[in-house]
């Protein structure tokens, strides 16, 4: 769909003004905070995804572009050179080991883990499926903007901002028992443990979900919404559970987990000092703990996406070359 000019400007003029829940959202975090103390993302969030629900035809004018493309990374690479400049530092403070620790292997574990669950039980062996997959099911950032970039592919893109709303919804209990949890400096362990239980159920209706899709782009989509959904439970409330009974203090936790699966909610509850403890003056170092891993990840994504690339391109050719003989078989004389 096409734009001039006059109507490209006034789409940025509403966005500036769409932008402006980030104001309403902190009064209403306010508002609430003698009641339940929920990070300010927390309400933002919701509100988001629900006018992206109401308005799911807006295409991006010049605001959401410059933010997707020149804001959120340079904030994202600020905090990436802080972090890392002081990741040494960070050895000295109590339990870190730990926090990087888990930090770094939480992050193979669930997003390999979700991988081979989509592989081996939901046969989603596609980048299509794989990338929003987990990019929603972790609230991954890294993959959530490489997917939202295009550089995954048309359709990682068009279904990544799906997969990547439909856990905001959850988060309202989520969000809840951590901020329980946060108030009374120890996890809600029971209710946690209920979260993860929901969560393997959820995972194991959308695997069956997907695996019976046989390529369908509506049945794909609806089992990686559930699948988002349920993986995402598990991640979160799994790793907060693993290192509530590693005896790991429930702020070193929320920093552990928010690394582990680069959840952008998490960090953001970090930085908003949600867990107080001193947390949000490491935001930068948190972000940074991750990118040991990356390489990892986004290496093998964008060589399957190459791959898939080459495979479809080599699959018009050969097509193109068997139609070629057959019509010069039916065709030739004798």
């Amino acid at each position: 769909m096409s734009y001039n000019k006059s109507q490209y400007l006034v789409k940025g003029f509403f966005e500036i003004i769409i932008l402006r829940l980030l104001i309403a959202s902190y009064f209403i975090s306010m508002w609430v905070k003698n009641i339940i103390p929920l990070p300010q993302i927390f309400f933002p969030m919701l509100l988001s995804a629900g006018l992206g629900f109401i308005f799911s035809n807006w295409l991006f004018g010049p605001t959401m572009r410059c933010l997707l493309f020149s804001g959120i990374p340079v904030v994202l690479a600020a905090n990436f050179l802080i972090g890392g400049s002081r990741i040494l530092q960070a050895f000295q403070i109590d339990e870190m080991t730990k926090v990087m620790g888990y930090g770094f292997f939480g992050q193979l574990l669930w997003i390999f883990g979700g991988i081979l669950l989509l592989i081996h039980f939901g046969k989603a062996n596609h980048v299509r499926n794989l990338t929003p997959g987990m990019a929603g099911s972790l609230s991954h950032s890294g993959l959530t903007g490489a997917c939202t970039a295009g550089d995954l592919g048309h359709e990682a893109s068009a279904r990544t901002p799906i997969m990547i709303n439909i856990p905001f919804f959850g988060h309202i209990f989520v969000f809840k028992i951590l901020a329980i949890s946060a108030r009374q400096n120890q996890l809600m362990a029971f209710p946690g443990a209920i979260v993860v239980l929901i969560g393997i159920v959820i995972t194991f209706v959308a695997l069956k979900k997907i695996s019976k899709a046989n390529g369908e782009e509506a049945k794909e989509v609806q089992g990686l919404m559930l699948f988002s959904f349920g993986w995402q439970l598990m991640a979160v409330f799994g790793s907060f559970l693993l290192l509530h009974f590693a005896d790991i203090s429930i702020w070193n936790a929320a920093m552990a987990t928010s690394s582990a699966i680069s959840h952008f909610g998490l960090f953001t509850a970090v930085q908003g000092d949600m867990f107080v403890h001193g947390t949000a003056n490491l935001i930068p170092f948190i972000f940074a703990m991750p990118l040991l891993v990356h390489p990892l990840v986004f290496g093998i994504f964008g060589k399957a996406f190459e791959s898939y690339r080459n495979s479809r391109d080599l699959g018009v050719k050969k097509y193109g070359k068997t139609k070629q003989k057959t019509m010069k078989k039916f065709i030739s004389p004798g």
